[in-house]
């Protein structure tokens, strides 16, 4: 399994790497969530209110929490499934992980931005990353997403 693209990604700014973690809920207000998994929690918390102007989700807000870490969890995989499971069942409908500069409400969720996209969850729904670089950019990936985006836009 490949993950030299992803781990690139996420230490793009070379001081710390960071985890974007993007919920969609009802409330634009963020989750009092610390992330501490199993004793691993990130080095700082960073979130972002994003402004649907052009209302492309009905009844739904849209939260970014950008995880920092000096070091990466050691199980990365497990630590971002519970995050993501994390925010669903705190209320969030749909939410996912996405590489810095993935996030726009004209592509949530689509084929256009699957390769930059690494996990989703939605409430009722298998949480499901798709951490392996290869895998990202094959056909099957951009068909998960799409019915997630299903349940993002349509309940």
């Amino acid at each position: 399994m490949s993950r030299l693209r992803l781990l690139k990604a996420l230490w793009w700014d070379d001081e710390e790497a960071v985890i974007s973690l993007f919920a969609a809920a009802p409330s634009a207000e963020p989750f009092d969530l610390t992330f501490d998994i199993d004793g691993c929690s990130p080095d700082r918390i960073a979130t972002y209110h994003l402004e649907d102007v052009e209302h492309v989700l009905t009844g739904l807000k849209v939260v970014e929490y950008d995880l920092s870490f000096s070091a990466l969890p050691a199980e990365l995989g497990p630590y971002l499934e519970a995050c993501l499971e994390q925010v669903c069942a705190r209320g969030a409908r749909v939410a996912w992980l996405g590489f810095e500069g993935s996030f726009h409400y004209d592509h949530l969720l689509m084929d256009s931005v699957a390769r930059m996209l690494y996990g989703v969850a939605a409430q009722g729904q298998p949480t499901v990353l798709m951490l392996d670089d290869d895998l990202r950019a094959g056909s099957a990936w951009p068909r998960i997403l799409d019915s997630y985006r299903s349940k993002l836009l349509n309940g």
